[in-house]
């Protein structure tokens, strides 16, 4: 529930979903787990898992959702192997070479025996939709993995009208801007991570954890130059988090107080304390976004 890597888009349009219909839709691309030829799988499953009843939960202008990846567990270099010896006791017994079709028929014919009896993974992909101020935030590290996610909605939905949130925003000329004075917007605080990159993309690369990045060190780099691609925050003492120059947003940790603020709703009321977290982290992430947004100014046409 609390969400630690941040993709962000926003909605070209006003949006406003009714809760039936919404997961009538969802339940066109229920998850189902892999057959005995599936590779992977991937659909949407309860938000709220064993103590939800329901695809999407919704909550105030809040709508959270779950997707659920099943894959199997096939190494390609157990497959080459295989191919491989199959491959030598042709070549051997036969007396003639194996040509790349038919290798490739070999690598087929295995895969598909291998495949009923390989192990299985899954995983999970949280998101929300704010229907008041337009936001889609997809829980995860990878822009790949967050567009899979918003291809399975826009598939489920029929449409999906949103463009990534910090697209048209030069977000490293900010960062580098901000590193250069050590003056944060007003409620964030600059933190102790960096990476900065001369313009070049083949550049060298710098580094930092845990550093003074006020530094005379820093100064030199960026007067040599150097870009800031990653920067740490602290905003207002609850969310710590990285900002990187492709828009994206990790490793938030959030203050204890805030994690503490619902411990007193007991266990035996999960799904209580479950909305109640998601209420409390989903509206702290959309703060901390329109004050970030806002600190970047109007200069991004959305």
């Amino acid at each position: 529930m609390w969400f630690s890597n941040l993709i962000c888009y926003r909605f070209k349009q006003d949006v406003s979903y009714n809760q039936e219909e919404f997961e009538k839709a969802l339940e066109q691309d229920v998850f189902r787990p892999c057959g005995s030829q599936d590779m992977s799988t991937f659909g949407w499953t309860k938000a709220f898992g064993k103590h939800g009843n329901s695809l999407s939960h919704f909550s105030q202008d809040s709508i959270l959702l779950c997707a659920k990846r099943e894959e199997k567990v096939l190494p390609a270099s157990v497959i080459n192997d295989m191919v491989a010896e199959k491959v030598e006791l042709i070549e051997r017994e036969e007396n003639r070479p194996v040509k790349k079709k038919e290798k490739d028929e070999l690598k087929e014919n295995i895969l598909s025996a291998l495949l009923p009896q390989a192990f299985k993974k899954s995983s999970l992909q949280f998101a929300f939709i704010d229907q008041k101020s337009g936001w889609v935030i997809v829980n995860s590290a990878s822009f790949n993995k967050a567009e899979e996610l918003l291809a399975l909605l826009r598939k489920s939905l029929g449409t999906l009208p949103v463009v990534p949130a910090f697209a048209n925003y030069d977000l490293d000329v900010f960062l580098t801007d901000w590193l250069t004075k050590f003056e944060a917007p007003e409620g964030f605080a600059i933190g102790t991570d960096a990476e900065l990159q001369e313009p070049d993309d083949n550049g060298a690369q710098v580094k930092l954890k845990q550093h003074d990045l006020s530094s005379d060190e820093i100064k030199s780099h960026l007067d040599n130059g150097k870009r800031v691609t990653k920067l740490a925050f602290d905003w207002r003492e609850r969310v710590k988090f990285i900002l990187q120059n492709d828009g994206s947003i990790k490793r938030l940790s959030y203050a204890d107080a805030l994690k503490e603020q619902n411990a007193d709703i007991p266990k035996e009321d999960m799904a209580v304390k479950l909305d109640a977290d998601f209420i409390l982290v989903s509206e702290e992430i959309k703060e901390l976004l329109e004050e970030l947004t806002q600190s970047l100014g109007d200069s991004a046409d959305m």
